[in-house]
């Protein structure tokens, strides 16, 4: 009976050690799985990591690509709207020079020490405000061909007229063109209902059309030359012409104060919204006669061929 015991218990441990044997073995055989799982994601996850920096690198290419074009868009559109805009303060400014020239010009009503204001209202966001001034100076560009006329009205003997002109100019070009121009000069007298012309011409360089150089002197104030023409009582106007060049050119009295000889407009424009501004500055001389009108043949009366 004991024997049997002693049998079936050592039968009974020997099957606990098989049982225990094979868990042990299950066990193992799971955590060596888990380790080999563990062990593939950790070869893994280099790959995956390098996916993603490709990925993010694109992200930030694509994003600067956007704000780029983003940021030149609204560069386009603000350069646009600032250049309509312009145009726009511009065209205001303009309105401001005719607004000026509408006025009667010569009305001394208007005028405060030889200046008056006015502004231009009509147009909407943007501030027009315009200025004339009298000047009793002329100083202006003629073309060549072209001509100026002076009003000497209330000069007596002896008073005389500076012509300054060339300026920026001089004789050392083999083209009249390139050099300062000669001056055709007339004096209109009007006396006991009569009228005549006295005629002078001068040259600027020495050429061989019989314009003389002799007479002129070296010019104020930047420009080449000067010559002075003495006046009369009943000189009303002097009419000045340059010949094969254009040229700047100054008019002043001499010892005496001429009457006024331009209008100086200035008409500022200024854009409410935003910062454009514009100025305009042109000045109007006195109205004269084409210059076709120096060749022309005309008479009070009857002309006898």
């Amino acid at each position: 009976m004991k024997a049997d015991s002693v049998a079936k218990h050592v039968y009974n441990d020997s099957m606990n050690q098989l049982f225990f044997l094979r868990l042990c073995q299950r066990a193992q055989h799971v955590l060596c799985s888990d380790d080999n799982r563990h062990s593939h994601n950790i070869n893994t996850s280099p790959q995956s990591g390098q996916v993603a920096l490709i990925i993010l690198l694109i992200m930030v290419v694509v994003l600067t690509l956007g704000v780029s074009l983003a940021s030149r868009t609204v560069m386009d559109v603000t350069l646009t709207r600032q250049e309509e805009q312009g145009g726009r303060v511009y065209q205001a400014a303009e309105s401001g020079v005719e607004s000026a020239l509408n006025e009667d010009l010569a009305n001394d009503a208007l005028y405060t020490n030889d200046a008056f204001t006015g502004t231009v209202s009509s147009i909407s966001d943007i501030d027009v405000n315009y200025s004339v001034a009298r000047k009793k100076t002329l100083e202006t560009r003629v073309g060549e061909g072209g001509a100026v006329a002076v009003d000497v009205t209330g000069t007596a003997n002896g008073n005389q007229l500076a012509i300054n002109w060339g300026k920026g100019k001089d004789c050392n070009s083999s083209s009249p063109a390139d050099n300062a121009a000669s001056l055709l000069i007339r004096v209109y007298n009007v006396t006991g209902g009569a009228t005549t012309v006295k005629q002078y011409a001068y040259a600027a360089c020495t050429y061989t059309n019989g314009y003389p150089v002799t007479g002129t002197l070296v010019g104020d104030n930047g420009y080449y030359r000067k010559v002075l023409i003495t006046l009369a009582t009943g000189d009303k106007a002097v009419r000045i012409q340059p010949v094969y060049a254009d040229t700047y050119m100054q008019v002043d009295g001499v010892g005496w104060t001429l009457p006024v000889q331009l209008y100086e407009i200035t008409s500022n424009a200024k854009n409410q919204l935003g910062n454009e501004t514009k100025a305009i500055q042109v000045s109007r001389t006195l109205p004269t006669f084409p210059g076709i009108m120096d060749y022309a043949l005309y008479s009070g009366t009857t002309i006898v061929k």
